[in-house]
């Protein structure tokens, strides 16, 4: 019966990175900028003014007007982050302590386990699929259609070191399907708007732990018992809805320049949290399951200029500025959770019906890209790119789900037509991720708090493929 006395459990669905993605995503928290495979060598430097290929469709659907014949591109982007957390992770709950003074009693306070000099290693690698279609309908107007990702996340620090308690695997799948047009509505501009379907898929799992519930007299160290560990695995999905839309003026054969915007698309997730192990069988006589757990999240809106001019025949310059709206992200409040809260009698007692807030206070950013396109024959484009992203997370919020942080990047890449209809394109850019402390305000998950301070260094890379095919 000790053990039902001091277990605590770290409550379900309970990190802001559930709805977030860098394995790290390459772009401000878990915003992700490749959506096609060949501008991963420009690091999406002009990729709303070059309309060089379908996928122009996702990034400004005016651009589809200067795509004279069907075409379909299907890439690939793989991105392999490696980024380490060194910290500390405290977990406080509840406990039966030997009070000394002024005489010795039995009190129950709030005890804290210290778990120090923890590493953890949290990068992983994603896959982000990618296809674009367009098709002219008149010589004025034309069909596109995309199926790509703009969001995502995935962390996974597994279970051998202490931050399991914390985070183990925090990720989200998200898939936008876009219809769209664009229309050309003089000899210079053009007009072009999509509508998004996004189905989300998101997956937040990490370890309840026991605090060892033997004492003594005089009192001894209290620990985290590995042997009680319990897991906590949450799922949640979800189909949201919004539009893009854009612009593109061409000065000259040469010269163009291209605007677009993404709305928010609001995501009322629902799903499952299970808690499984040994705590669940002590206090539930078996595994706890919510099967409606929920919670809401705006994906933000975003605006991008690009401008795109071809200098000669064997040079290009391009660049883009993108504003997003992160700060309407501020508050993730997680609504009937499974886990365990404070309870008079037994001190806890199980509940699917918990409340968790988290504090985000995003603020909005800007993302900044120039590139080059070196053209040395016919069939071949050399690519490169640098960039600058501004993380929406501020200092005082930062935590081991998303460590997220400015970050520089470098890029190259090349085109090759193979033949007459089909073209080859291969990118890498690295990332470098700034160095910076995580210690945001401990995290209340029922009748149990966890605490981290530490800090997390890294970086990664993308590499990407694509195959573009003119159906002549």
């Amino acid at each position: 019966m000790k053990r039902f006395v001091m277990c605590r459990l770290v409550v379900a669905l309970c990190a802001p990175g559930i709805f977030c993605i860098t394995n790290q995503a390459m772009a401000s928290a878990f915003q992700i900028w490749e959506q096609d495979g060949a501008s991963i060598g420009n690091y999406h430097a002009g990729y709303a003014a070059e309309a060089n290929d379908a996928s122009i469709a996702w990034y400004n659907p005016a651009g589809i007007t200067r795509i004279k014949n069907q075409q379909i591109v299907i890439g690939a982007v793989g991105i392999m982050s490696d980024f380490k957390y060194r910290g500390n992770v405290g977990i406080t709950e509840l406990s039966p302590q030997i009070i000394l003074k002024p005489t010795p009693h039995l009190a129950i306070i709030p005890t804290t386990v210290n778990l120090n000099s923890v590493t953890a290693q949290g990068g992983a690698f994603s896959l982000v699929p990618s296809l674009h279609y367009v098709a002219p309908l008149t010589d004025w107007m034309g069909f596109g259609f995309s199926i790509d990702a703009p969001f995502g996340l995935k962390t996974m620090y597994g279970r051998s070191s202490p931050l399991r308690y914390a985070a183990t695997t925090t990720s989200i799948t998200l898939v936008d399907i876009s219809p769209s047009l664009g229309i050309k509505v003089t000899d210079k501009a053009s007009l072009g708007a999509g509508f998004d379907i996004q189905r989300a898929y998101a997956e937040f799992d990490m370890v309840a732990g026991l605090i060892n519930p033997a004492f003594t007299f005089p009192p001894t160290p209290k620990t985290v018992l590995p042997a009680e560990d319990t897991d906590s695995t949450n799922k949640a999905n979800d189909t949201g809805y919004g539009y893009h839309l854009g612009a593109l003026y061409e000065f000259n054969p040469c010269t163009r320049i291209g605007i677009s915007y993404h709305s928010q698309v609001v995501h009322h997730f629902s799903g499952s949290s299970k808690f499984i192990g040994p705590l669940a069988d002590l206090t539930n006589g078996g595994p706890l399951i919510a099967s409606r757990a929920k919670t809401n999240v705006k994906l933000p809106p975003y605006t991008a200029l690009s401008v795109f001019h071809k200098l000669n025949p064997s040079w290009a310059l391009m660049g883009s500025v993108i504003y997003t709206q992160w700060n309407s992200f501020k508050t993730l409040t997680l609504n009937q959770v499974a886990g365990l809260v404070n309870n008079p009698a037994t001190l806890v007692a199980s509940s699917t019906n918990i409340q968790v807030t988290i504090p985000e206070n995003y603020r909005n950013t800007w993302s900044m890209s120039i590139g080059a396109n070196y053209y040395p024959t016919d069939t071949i484009i050399l690519r490169g790119g640098i960039g600058y992203d501004q993380t929406p997370v501020q200092n005082a919020f930062r935590n081991v789900q998303l460590p997220d942080n400015d970050r520089y990047a470098i890029a190259l890449g090349g085109h090759f037509k193979a033949t007459k209809t089909v073209g080859l394109d291969v990118g890498w850019t690295h990332v470098f991720i700034k160095q910076d402390n995580i210690n945001p305000p401990a995290q209340v998950n029922g009748a149990e708090t966890v605490s981290t301070n530490g800090h997390v260094s890294g970086g990664a890379d993308v590499f990407s493929t694509q195959v573009t095919w003119d159906i002549i």
